[in-house]
């Protein structure tokens, strides 16, 4: 939910409460502002304060928490495309990118975080990596493959991608016997 909305929500909750202790007020026999000449006087008249008081306190605290309520990750990527949208689970991109990621040479393992963006998706992507490559070289490749696969396979552009290499590991020396 965007701030702009949360913030009106969270005005129109205060209206509210200060709607309701108005009617608390009354229902306790205070005028705070001298309003009470409309309002009928007798048993009808608290019932109505009564009334009035929950229903306006009910509204604050219904207001009040969908203003302060925030909201979890979206777990489906909406893409708007000319031919319609398209959407795709956050799981089946994490697993496209580990799968891009992993074919490519010099990368032993990998763990991928996905988030999307206004722009598109970003990655979040932790790579263990053999030896004796040029890192730089490696992280560049990783880049441009991650951003042409997601693009061709999910129609999404990426928009970032963070690459950190977590661990260079040797390779395993075959045994002779």
């Amino acid at each position: 939910m965007k701030i702009s909305y949360r913030l009106v929500i969270i005005f129109c909750s205060l209206v509210l409460l200060v709607m309701s202790i108005f009617f608390f007020s009354l229902l306790m026999g205070e005028d705070l502002f001298k309003v009470t000449a409309f309002l009928t006087i007798g048993e009808e008249g608290k019932n109505f304060k009564f009334i009035s008081f929950l229903f306006f306190f009910l509204l604050f605290l219904l207001l009040l928490m969908a203003g302060l309520h925030t909201k979890k990750p979206l777990q489906t990527i909406i893409h708007e495309t000319e031919l319609g949208e398209i959407r795709v689970s956050f799981y089946a991109v994490e697993a496209l990118a580990l799968r891009a990621v992993k074919r490519i040479r010099g990368v032993k393992e990998a763990e991928v975080d996905v988030a999307a963006d206004v722009d598109g998706l970003k990655f979040d992507i932790k790579v263990v990596s053999s030896p004796d490559l040029n890192i730089p070289q490696l992280i560049q490749e990783i880049r441009n493959h991650l951003k042409e696969y997601i693009n061709d396979t999910v129609g999404i552009p990426v928009s970032n991608s963070e690459i950190t290499i977590a661990k260079v590991t040797a390779e395993a020396r075959a045994r002779v016997e």
